[in-house]
């Protein structure tokens, strides 16, 4: 009895790590690989279950603060067992400016050039509600000067 007992500690223990690994520090590795060479700014972590009863798409949103003439990209990396990618969605108040999911296509980035230094929100979520896990970052891709762009 005691044998059984070890064993399905062991397989619970190796079961939960292997889950937490696809969507660990490994997924955030890549993600600042793929960032290139911009300057790292903030990570982003999302984790979104999806309830048994849920018939509407679950989100996450972050408040970000944007400078004005900055260039930014954003960039996500999905988990291994996500059955959707993620869709990132970047608002100005209930406008949204840009997303990685357009016209039916989806990217693994975007990029905003913000013209006016405010609050901004990213919202991500998974096609259909599905359940995910991903990890973004945004970067500074270059600050304008002012006469750069026409102010």
């Amino acid at each position: 009895m005691k044998k059984l007992l070890v064993i399905a500690i062991l397989l619970v223990t190796v079961f939960s790590a292997s889950t937490y690994a696809q969507c660990g520090d490994d997924l955030l590795k890549t993600a600042l690989k793929e960032m290139g060479d911009a300057q790292y700014m903030k990570d982003f972590s999302i984790d979104l279950k999806k309830a048994k009863k849920d018939t509407k798409t679950g989100f996450v949103k972050f408040s970000v603060i944007l400078n004005s003439r900055s260039h930014y990209r954003f960039n996500t990396v999905n988990g291994a067992g996500n059955p959707e990618k993620v869709i990132m969605q970047l608002y100005d108040g209930d406008k949204m400016m840009v997303s990685n999911f357009e016209a039916g296509k989806m990217y693994g980035s975007f990029e905003f050039v913000c013209r006016k230094s405010k609050v901004y929100n990213i919202v991500f979520s998974f096609k259909g509600g599905e359940e995910g896990c991903a990890k973004a970052v945004m970067s500074l891709v270059k600050q304008y000067s002012a006469e750069e762009m026409n102010f």
